[in-house]
């Protein structure tokens, strides 16, 4: 990295460490404006919720919206018993016997009863719920224009943790790309500054994901692109 990036990185951070999220408000996705919103749209008969808490559901479908590829997409939203708060996974069967365009996928919502991670999306704000459903849903995109093999050879490679370090950074790229830029701070901020989690998992995330001073770059950068182009 470039002393003026080193020097950017510092800024930011003292800065975020000041001031707080200072998100500013007409930024932030409200829960009743995003289920006002999905009133008057059609949705997408591939995608199924087993999920009985509302406001993950309209978080999920809310984040679909920015996905409109996804739309034939088999996507089923559900409870699991995974290690981490949320995951997005192709379906094995249709994984090994279905054409790639055929293909299912599923995500996992944490249901380890009196596990923080579990307990990690209930906690953060909705607009920050959005963020982590923009980043799994992010990972389905990825996972779309990959065959079987190269998807078998992904997940042999994401248990190295330079190859995971790099395809989770990429993937929050997407969401920010995406316009998740704000609610993945949201969450990232949340998960580093606030919430109620071991240490462990604080460090695993600080690890392989941007840190919200990354993040707030990104978003900067990206509103500086728009407004110029």
């Amino acid at each position: 990295m470039k002393r003026i990036d080193i020097t950017l990185a510092v800024c930011l951070f003292l800065f975020i460490s000041v001031t707080g999220q200072n998100i500013p408000r007409e930024k932030i996705l409200f829960y009743e404006k995003v289920k006002s919103s999905l009133d008057t749209v059609t949705p997408c008969s591939a995608h199924v919720c087993t999920v009985q808490d509302d406001s993950l559901v309209i978080a999920f479908f809310g984040a679909l919206c920015h996905y409109p590829e996804l739309c034939p997409t088999n996507i089923r939203l559900q409870y699991g018993s995974i290690r981490t708060s949320m995951a997005a996974q192709p379906r094995l069967w249709s994984l090994l016997f279905r054409k790639r365009s055929k293909r299912k996928y599923k995500v996992i919502i944490n249901q380890k009863a009196h596990s923080e991670q579990a307990q990690l999306l209930y906690a953060a704000p909705f607009n920050a719920c959005i963020g982590v459903m923009g980043h799994e849903l992010a990972h389905i995109t990825d996972y779309s224009t990959q065959s079987g093999w190269q998807m078998i050879w992904t997940g042999i490679r994401y248990l190295g943790k330079k190859y995971r370090r790099k395809m989770e950074r990429e993937t929050d790229s997407i969401a920010i790309a995406r316009g998740f830029g704000w609610q993945l701070y949201n969450y990232a901020y949340f998960i580093i500054h606030q919430a109620d989690i071991d240490e462990g998992y604080r460090r695993y995330k600080l690890e392989y994901y941007m840190k919200p001073e990354e993040i707030y770059e990104m978003i900067l950068q990206k509103e500086e692109d728009d407004m110029d182009g």
